[in-house]
């Protein structure tokens, strides 16, 4: 069993643009080992074919339309019937992520132009979203939705992958025949991760696990799940995750010389005025969990939030 992702079809899977192109993304053929994707393109799923008529997001008369860029023909109707019938009949419960095609009229999260006419030299009136991207991110707030652009962004990208990886283990937590055994386990092993995300929400979630009200499993799962929006929707920052990282800091300090001390402190300084990565800092805990083998921490998913790293997605 794979985590899965919903996908623009034109991301590496079809020559479906509008200029009949495919788009390649080393991310998702990246992925693709680790990642069942489903595609979708709403364009050709309302019957327009590839290569078409570019088309527009136009207001008129205060409505947005979905127009064809030259000739104004108006597609909106049959795109908001695509968009609300494939949401209906698509579990998105079986979903980990969603990657769309950025600036897409149909797509796009954010940042798509919206003009205030059609024709050839339109006036862009302000940004939007797309009418199927925009739909999604309005009603899945437990799924974490970005546009292949913002991926290009490591620490965006980082995030979204752990978010994917987090919900998939998850998801198996409600597959398993002890349900509450399992919430304990994923809880036990993503402690520091959720830490360095929210702490409050961390807090939250284990008096969830604990249980003291005696709920039923399914229930308790239910109310973990609710509870893991705020991580998902957190974002690390050095005000929040600098504790978590002097927590794990705290394993080795008797084992540590004054230079490795010195060296790390330093470090975390340089963090939280921007100068090194949150990776860099964890990089060298990871260095010291393999090296003192502290099983305990080397069960923890921060240090191995998704199976593989940058390297995958690098250029040769």
């Amino acid at each position: 069993m794979k985590a899965k992702i919903l996908c623009s079809a034109c991301l590496t899977f079809c020559n479906c643009r509008y200029d009949g192109s495919v788009l390649s993304n080393k991310l998702i053929e990246a992925l693709k080992p680790d990642i069942d994707f489903e595609v979708v393109c709403p364009e050709m799923a309302i019957g327009l074919p590839s290569p078409r008529e570019a088309i527009r997001i136009v207001s008129t008369k205060g409505e947005k339309k979905l127009l064809g860029s030259y000739t104004g023909v108006d597609h909106t109707d049959q795109m908001h019937a695509f968009v609300e019938n494939y949401i209906e009949q698509l579990d998105l419960s079986e979903f980990d992520g969603v990657i769309l095609k950025c600036k897409s009229p149909t797509c796009g999260i954010k940042d798509v132009k919206h003009y205030g006419s059609a024709g050839k030299t339109p006036m862009l009136q302000t940004k939007t979203s797309g009418f199927f991207g925009g739909e999604l991110k309005k009603r899945f707030k437990q799924l974490v939705i970005e546009d292949e652009g913002r991926l290009n962004n490591t620490e965006i990208r980082n995030h979204f992958l752990t978010c994917v990886f987090l919900h998939f283990k998850l998801r198996q937590v409600g597959n398993e025949r002890s349900i509450i055994d399992g919430l304990v386990q994923f809880h036990s092993h993503n402690k520091y991760l959720m830490m360095a995300y929210n702490q409050s929400a961390l807090k939250k979630l284990g008096k969830i696990v604990a249980n003291h009200a005696h709920l039923k499993d399914e229930d308790v799962y239910a109310a973990y799940k609710n509870e893991m929006e705020a991580i998902y929707g957190a974002e690390l920052r050095p005000g929040k995750n600098i504790n978590m990282l002097l927590h794990v800091y705290g394993y080795f300090k008797k084992d540590l010389n004054e230079f490795e001390k010195s060296f790390f402190l330093e470090q975390i300084e340089l963090y939280k005025v921007g100068f090194v990565s949150f990776e860099t800092v964890l990089m060298v805990l990871k260095s010291w969990v393999i090296r003192f083998q502290n099983g305990y921490l080397m069960e923890q998913t921060i240090f191995n939030a998704f199976p593989f790293d940058g390297n995958r997605i690098r250029e040769d």
